[in-house]
């Protein structure tokens, strides 16, 4: 159980990182775009014309960044209540056979957990 915790953590850890980056990337373009439109020289019209088409198309890589990150909050959501309805099971039989005449009372409360495990 604890090697399945410290896998989580070091997976955590890899994809904050990785996140880091990713984020760094984004912002250093977005600046670096910025600054560059800034400072050519061209009509105010086309700058603005410009600014715009860049505020879309950010605005479509955070949308699309977003329902990424919203999807695999779910996927991991989904595979964590897998994982503790199974060790509860487990659990629940271990006990079942260090005590025989438990009369179990809980047995509906796994089946009535909510389904829905999305944001």
């Amino acid at each position: 159980m604890f090697n399945f915790i410290k896998r989580r953590e070091l997976k955590a850890r890899k994809k904050g990182f990785s996140k880091g980056i990713t984020i760094g990337a984004v912002i250093g373009s977005i600046m670096g775009g910025l600054t560059g439109i800034l400072t050519a020289p061209d009509s105010g019209e086309n700058t603005r014309k410009k600014l715009q088409e860049n505020a879309e198309e950010l605005k479509n890589n955070l949308e699309n960044d977003l329902m990424e990150a919203k999807d695999k909050v779910n996927n991991e959501i989904a595979q964590s209540i897998e994982w503790l309805r199974k060790e509860i099971s487990e659990a629940k039989g271990i006990f079942k056979k260090e005590n025989p005449k438990y009369k179990d009372e809980t047995s509906s409360d796994l089946q009535e957990a909510p389904e829905k495990n999305s944001l």
